[in-house]
């Protein structure tokens, strides 16, 4: 039997949905660095220190950083489970998803070089060739995996910090540590004002090599921040065995369940890393560090689970299926409607465009976001009114499956 990509008829609504909803939380996020330099993540590079634009910044750390990529890559993990399901039809399911996560680090890779460094499509494709080396272990050792991955940037960042902190108590060797930390600020700050310069005035050239440049330090990171994406695919794998989102009214009081428990770590969490986050600096040898980093990944996940158990919740009660079927539509066009978003968004800010880079105050990105994402959720259901796929989508099958797929709906 010949593989087929799922069709319309077949898909999960509620996948789609939650797809939806984390593309939206990923472009608030995404907004702010769109419009300034990737190191206004770190302390307090950021040129918008008006009350206004910290308050605006609090919000977005509170609600949406470090807590959609949770939503987004809980979905990734739960499509490879349903493409694994296809093994009761066709022995080919592996290498044919293989070929799919190639195809998308192309895609990822041409993101990076074309539009923006802050792309996330290339680590879900290596993260996914990691994924499928755990398709046959049992719930049980997926959760303990799911566990390992994601307290590995907590506990690599403790180690860290206690051995600067060693280094600090012997006098020959602390003041090469603070030379080099203030070399390091200076070094983040220079890159700063580069990335307002090229951003803003230089030519489309100057960029991809700025762009290549950002990225390549943000490699150092991998320990630090990815292992906790690999986390959350082990832990979709098991969501979607359980039928959590493929039966979600027979599991109502499971998420009833986890949204007591998961809210609570989630909001406290959340204002600690609002409130914290510009205090500290990479590498700082503090615990505010090890505590601002918790709060993001750990804080980030129960807070992301909360935000999943309320979207399965309000769908069980049937409400608002008007704007459920438009974030499904959305959903369904997950990576065009990504890809859309850095056009979009380069578009508005970049010097080959409207030139708004470093001219766009935190609170006017979240009102910018918002009004991209209606969009989306507009032209989604539009388009899927006549076609199948988004083009993307429709691109992606067809390079994977290796044969003419349908576009136009019939």
């Amino acid at each position: 039997m010949t593989l087929q990509p799922v069709t319309a008829p077949n898909r999960i609504q509620l996948l789609d949905q939650l797809r939806g909803f984390a593309l939206f939380g990923i472009l608030m996020v995404n907004m702010a660095i769109f419009a300034n330099p990737h190191t206004i993540m770190f302390g307090n590079f950021s040129i918008w220190q008006d009350p206004e634009s910290k308050l605006a910044t609090w919000f977005i750390r509170f609600f949406f950083e470090g807590k959609f990529y949770v939503l987004f890559s809980l979905m990734f993990g739960m499509g490879f489970q349903l493409f694994l399901q296809k093994l009761d039809e066709s022995r080919e399911v592996l290498p044919v998803y293989r070929r799919r996560l190639l195809i998308l680090l192309m895609f990822g890779a041409l993101h990076v070089v074309l539009l923006w460094f802050g792309d996330i499509l290339v680590w879900y494709a290596l993260f996914g060739f990691v994924m499928t080396w755990f398709r046959k272990k049992s719930n049980r050792i997926l959760l303990r995996w799911s566990l390992f991955f994601m307290f590995i940037p907590v506990v690599a960042t403790s180690v860290l910090m206690l051995l600067m902190m060693m280094v600090q108590g012997i006098p020959e060797a602390a003041e090469g540590m603070t030379e080099g930390m203030a070399a390091q600020q200076q070094a983040m700050a220079e890159l700063t004002r580069r990335g307002y310069d090229v951003y803003a005035n230089g030519s489309f050239s100057e960029q991809v090599s700025f762009r290549l440049t950002e990225y390549s330090n943000l490699l150092g990171g991998i320990i630090f921040f990815y292992p906790n994406t690999l986390a959350m695919f082990l832990l979709g794998m098991i969501f979607m065995r359980k039928g959590f989102i493929t039966e979600p009214l027979q599991h109502h009081e499971f998420f009833k369940k986890l949204l007591i428990y998961a809210l609570p770590l989630g909001l406290i969490c959340a204002y600690l890393l609002a409130t914290y986050s510009p205090q500290v600096t990479q590498n700082d040898p503090t615990w505010l560090n090890v505590l601002v980093l918790f709060s993001h990944t750990q804080g980030g996940t129960a807070l992301g689970l909360s935000y999943l158990a309320l979207m399965v919740l309000c769908s069980n009660t049937g409400r608002f299926i008007w704007f459920r079927e438009r974030l499904a539509a959305t959903g369904r066009m997950a990576l065009t409607n990504y890809l859309m978003q850095s056009i979009i968004a380069t578009t508005l800010f970049f010097s080959y465009g409207f030139g708004l880079y470093g001219k766009t105050s935190p609170l006017q990105g979240i009102l910018i976001a918002i009004a991209i994402f209606t969009v989306q959720l507009i032209y989604s259901h539009l388009w899927l009114k006549h076609f199948r796929y988004g083009p993307m989508e429709w691109l992606w099958r067809l390079l994977t499956y290796g044969h003419s797929i349908g576009f136009r709906n019939s």
